[in-house]
């Protein structure tokens, strides 16, 4: 039994040192007029790409989810670069309806100025 708890324990330290991601956590849809093929072909490289670049990484993650996040950011940027597209929230969405700001009609007298006493 205590056995069978060592060889447990050294599995389940082994897993947590772990920090490569095994694939991206992403959605990611095969950009216009690109078929299955492309789009497989592309995934497998940017895959391949974003193992790599974190393999060989100068600066190690701290932790799973930073390993995660950075495989991530590299895998969206390889294949939103060849041409596959990457849904976006809503909430990350820019609204420039909130922006925008219209000027007072050209006939429109000036607000009165306050006199200085």
């Amino acid at each position: 039994m205590l056995q069978i708890l060592i060889i447990l324990m050294s599995v389940f330290l082994l897993n947590a040192c772990s920090t490569m991601p095994s694939g991206p956590s992403v959605l990611v849809l095969p950009g216009i007029g690109k078929n299955f093929d492309q789009f497989h072909n592309d995934d497998l490289a940017c895959r391949q790409l974003s193992h790599a670049q974190i393999a060989t990484s100068q600066q190690q993650p701290d932790s799973k989810e930073d390993a995660q996040q950075d495989y991530d950011i590299s895998y969206i940027q390889c294949m939103y670069g060849k041409g596959h597209r990457i849904p976006v929230p809503d909430e990350l969405m820019y609204n420039s309806r909130l922006e925008e700001w219209f000027p007072p009609p050209p006939d429109m007298p000036a607000p009165p100025q306050a006199a200085w006493k």
